[in-house]
């Protein structure tokens, strides 16, 4: 999970998660402090996922990364 970066960070409009190594199926959730989950998707046999965070508030958000063998957890900041 070490592999997984999130560029830029802190984030403006635009968010590029590197999975690193190809993975099948992953499921991207990202949470706002208060636990409310403001974007999710899934992806198959990507090694990077394009988010738009233009309507997100500035601020600290959790990204958890959901494989099949494994889930990582990444810190976010947005800055308006």
């Amino acid at each position: 999970s070490s592999s997984i970066n999130l560029f830029p960070n802190p984030a403006g409009n635009h968010l590029t998660i590197d999975l690193g190594s190809n993975h099948k199926k992953v499921q991207v959730t990202i949470a706002d402090i208060t636990g409310k989950v403001v974007y999710t998707t899934r992806s198959t046999e990507t090694q990077m996922v394009e988010v738009n965070t233009n309507d997100f508030a500035g601020g600290i958000y959790v990204v958890q990364i959901q494989a099949e063998d494994f889930i990582a957890t990444k810190k976010l900041f947005v800055k308006k």
